[in-house]
């Protein structure tokens, strides 16, 4: 979808304010799989600035020419080992924003099972939060296929939080995701483990990328 999509990443200010910071938004870049950059609030250096996410989304559909808009905070979070008192909670702002906007909102799911805190394991405390508490719009959250007891886990804990009866969860095969890093080399990692070592994480980001380009397509049409 590369050749027929444009994608613009937001980048919000909920970590590293610059977005030079950011080694995959250079690489993505470089590589002309990413056309353009927003930061929005109080990050800066991106391609557009704009002053929040609603105006950074609007950037990045009508100055940055987006057909898929992602967003995220760039390298690093904020957090105090508390429910609420995290920047990870703006992934159900941004919900929101993208919902006011008459945007389709899609959701990603931290998922991760080598995460040696227990409060990471399957589903981030953070996600059930954003995803069961702040998110006041619907969005539309792939969840990767994965191993039966690793699915069961996610599913209860999606269930039990309400997220399910929140959101439409649709289950994606997004095993071309690994085949896609390897063609287009791209290294990936997070918190300092590679897609070895938390292959659910990467599953779960890539099953919401083929389910954006999808919608995107979708509306291309």
């Amino acid at each position: 979808a590369g050749g027929r999509l444009r994608l613009v990443y937001v980048m919000t200010d909920g970590a590293a304010l610059p977005v030079a910071f950011s080694r995959a938004v250079a690489e993505l870049k470089e590589k002309g799989l990413l056309a353009a950059t927003v930061t929005a609030g109080h990050a800066f250096g991106g391609d557009f600035e704009a002053v929040n996410v609603y105006s950074g989304l609007l950037a990045a559909k009508y100055a940055g020419g987006a057909d898929v808009i992602a967003v995220g905070m760039g390298p690093g979070v904020v957090g105090t080992g508390t429910r609420y008192g995290t920047t990870a909670l703006e992934q159900g702002e941004v919900i929101n924003a993208a919902h006011v906007l008459s945007g389709r909102p899609v959701a990603v799911l931290r998922l991760s099972f080598a995460d040696p805190r227990l409060r990471h394991w399957g589903v981030s405390h953070h996600t059930i939060t954003a995803l069961g508490r702040v998110a006041l719009a619907p969005a539309t959250i792939p969840v990767p296929v994965m191993a039966p007891e690793k699915a069961a886990l996610v599913q209860e804990q999606l269930e039990e939080a309400k997220i399910t009866q929140r959101h439409r969860l649709v289950t994606v095969d997004a095993a071309a995701v690994f085949t896609a890093l390897d063609e287009l080399e791209l290294k990936v990692s997070t918190m300092g483990r590679g897609r070895d070592a938390e292959p659910e994480f990467f599953l779960a980001a890539g099953a919401a990328g083929l389910v954006a380009a999808e919608l995107a397509l979708d509306m291309k049409v």
